[in-house]
């Protein structure tokens, strides 16, 4: 995706925000949440495929950051629309052009996404106030940044020394790791395209320290599972993500 292009998403989600609280009712305490964190994400596909991957299925930790309007509605339900980075990913396949002549290959899917997201917050105060705890659910739409796939390959070496004739072979064989890592590019060299959007819902917990009337610092844990494919290989997206951040209150 063309950085012109993710300028103009990045211009018409603030936009989007900023209408939004435009048109939230009167006297209503609206909120701006600045938001950051870390993310485990993983890649769930066909099980099938996966036993006979090559790759191990591991774990990519990544940075997660954004911004948020929370609006409330009802007692204590309100809906927060957000805009922020997610780095994703997770183990891949490893393209068989690169597992050529080598014993152990493993695979790293990176994918940046730009996530928006609409979430029902369903909350309640406690310590007169000065808590807030909260459930978060709703779907997600995230628009693919970037695709790359780092491999880590590991070749063997026989480091045996020559042995004089005549004399028993009673020297143990020795083996070297040889270690190369590479980044290959989706859609080149064998790895798969990803499609250019990701869709699936979130749901999450968890709590707000009011530090001042207009100040508080957020705490929340959020489960992102995709729903949409994203390859040929039928992989989507999972994610836990651990946030904190401040939360100003505008209204």
């Amino acid at each position: 995706m063309s950085a012109g292009r993710c300028s103009a998403l990045a211009a018409t989600g603030v936009v989007a925000l900023v209408l939004t609280l435009a048109a939230a009712p009167l006297g209503a305490q609206t909120t701006i949440g600045l938001r950051g964190g870390i993310g485990a994400a993983t890649l769930s596909g066909d099980e099938s495929v996966a036993r006979r991957a090559s790759a191990f299925k591991e774990t990519r930790y990544g940075i997660v950051s954004g911004i948020d309007a929370g609006i409330p509605l009802s007692g204590g339900l309100g809906v927060r629309i957000g805009m922020g980075l997610a780095q994703k990913g997770g183990g891949a396949d490893v393209p068989p052009s690169i597992t050529v002549g080598r014993t152990l290959a493993e695979a790293m899917a990176e994918l940046d996404y730009l996530q928006f997201s609409t979430l029902l917050r369903l909350s309640a105060d406690a310590q007169e106030g000065s808590l807030n705890f909260g459930l978060l659910a709703g779907p997600y739409l995230a628009l693919n940044l970037s695709c790359n796939v780092a491999v880590t390959t590991h070749e063997t070496q026989n480091t045996r020394p020559p042995v004089p004739p005549g004399i028993p072979n009673r020297v143990p064989s020795g083996r070297t790791r040889m270690a190369a890592d590479t980044g290959v590019a989706c859609g080149e060299d064998g790895v798969s395209e990803v499609t250019s959007s990701d869709f699936g819902l979130a749901f999450g917990a968890g709590f707000e320290v009011k530090l001042s009337d207009s100040l508080g610092l957020g705490f929340e844990l959020i489960y992102a599972m995709g729903l949409s494919e994203i390859d040929d290989a039928g992989n989507r997206n999972r994610q836990v993500t651990f946030q904190s951040g401040l939360v100003f209150a505008i209204g």
